[in-house]
């Protein structure tokens, strides 16, 4: 959908959308973050849309505004929503605190889901005139959080291509499945779909049988210039291990705390420095303190930002995500981008990011196989040295801003029909991406 004013072989108008930003950190956010910064740097018209607005002082918003790319919100604050959110995160915490049986935060999930639909629903005809009004020629919808299917439909019924980004695997964690329950009701409408990789689009293939194909769109994290590739951080003789990532069941914090209970009594001199919180928050520390791991284990905040991110990066030696279930991580992408090998579950896209020569992939729920991984480059500098410095370079060909964001035009245009749109750029910007072939039939 094309203003009348706007030249025919002009760029095109791309609406990146999701419900809501939910710093202070969140991958799908960082993704979204780090394709609106890199298309508008390269000339192309992009706005961030959002359902509802961010807090004033939420980083991602921010950190946009600083980055000179605008950001739209189609509904009203809603101050139930909010008070109904303030009321979640309380409960939950509360929840937390008393150990209460593990079905009743699946429960307050549920009630949260329900009635987030029907404050959405009761504004659903000024969000429609709110998107008209944009004038968008293309929505990339990311990931199937509670709004993604009404702006999937009202894009559809606006008549504007709609390519929907599935941050995910297929293989998730069971209280998402509602949410994919939703979402494959309202793929019919999307133009088309897209996944982090390639092993990640045929999964989702064979999920979603009744689409034509499902495409790559890689994320993308730019070259760290904070550390030289395959510099050991300056630790003593321990070595760090770093975590970063929300304690919840799925990305394995459990796992890392008997790992490091088996490195422990193996006398192996190791640190594990953990950057999160979440709904596990408590049961890993007790966890910690069970296990006696004491200075072994330390917990420090969530990092909100690059300048916290490069400054907890530069204090590990080694990465570690011993996920249950995964797309393609970004803390692990952001390590290799420092020079920084990885260990983690041979899980959703990261066999197609972790390869030999920079990182071990062990199996996913395997304390004792993460802790020999562990030992192994603990005690041999030179591996880790060498790793490191293939994590950098791997970083750079796959997820580097150069061979990213030719492949997103290219994706757009085939989604809009309207190849000429970008022709300058991609004249101008011909570097393959190494896991093209862009697309990957069912």
């Amino acid at each position: 959908m094309r203003p009348p004013d706007r030249a025919k072989n002009s760029v095109m108008r791309i609406g990146l959308c999701k419900s809501s930003v939910f710093g202070p950190i969140s991958g799908a956010d960082e993704i979204m973050l780090n394709y609106a910064v890199h298309l508008h740097q390269a000339q192309q018209d992009v706005v961030v849309v959002l359902l509802y607005p961010p807090t004033a002082d939420d980083p991602y918003l921010r950190r946009l505004k600083v980055q000179g790319v605008r950001v739209v919100t189609l509904m009203p604050r809603s101050y139930l929503l909010i008070a109904l959110h303030g009321l979640r995160q309380l409960s939950f915490s509360i929840l937390s605190f008393l150990y209460l049986v593990r079905p009743t935060p699946k429960r307050v999930r549920k009630i949260w889901k329900i009635v987030f639909r029907m404050i959405v629903n009761l504004h659903y005809r000024r969000f429609r005139k709110s998107l008209q009004r944009e004038k968008l020629d293309i929505l990339h919808v990311f990931t199937p959080d509670s709004g993604a299917a009404m702006l999937i439909r009202g894009g559809h019924e606006l008549g504007i291509p709609v390519l929907y980004h599935e941050m995910g695997t297929p293989h998730h964690m069971p209280m998402l499945a509602e949410h994919y329950v939703n979402l494959e009701k309202v793929l019919p409408l999307c133009t088309e779909m897209a996944a982090l990789s390639p092993r990640l689009a045929a999964e989702w293939s064979l999920r979603f049988s009744f689409l034509d194909s499902v495409s790559v769109l890689p994320l993308i994290v730019e070259a760290s210039n904070h550390r030289a590739a395959g510099v050991a951080s300056v630790n003593g003789d321990r070595v760090v291990f770093g975590f970063a990532a929300r304690l919840e069941p799925g990305k394995g914090p459990l796992v890392l705390m008997d790992a490091m209970d088996r490195l422990q009594r193996a006398g192996v001199p190791v640190v594990a420095r953990v950057a999160g919180k979440g709904p596990q928050s408590l049961e890993v520390k007790a966890r910690a303190r069970a296990l006696k791991l004491g200075e072994m284990c330390e917990f420090v905040n969530s990092y909100a930002g690059p300048r916290e991110r490069a400054a907890f990066m530069n204090s590990v030696d080694v990465m570690v995500l011993p996920s249950l279930a995964e797309g393609t991580p970004n803390t692990i992408i952001e390590a290799m981008a420092h020079g920084i090998p990885v260990i983690a579950s041979w899980v959703g896209g990261i066999p197609d990011i972790v390869s030999a020569d920079c990182g071990i992939l062990v199996p996913p729920g395997d304390a004792e196989a993460l802790a020999h991984a562990m030992e192994l480059l603990a005690t041999d500098p030179q591996r880790r040295q060498a790793m490191g410095a293939a994590s950098r370079q791997r970083s750079e060909k796959l997820f580097s801003p150069r061979t990213v964001v030719p492949l997103m035009l290219q994706t757009y245009a085939r989604v809009t029909r309207n190849g000429h749109e970008f022709a300058p750029f991609l004249a101008e910007n011909r570097a393959a991406h190494p896991w093209m072939e862009p697309e990957v039939s069912a």
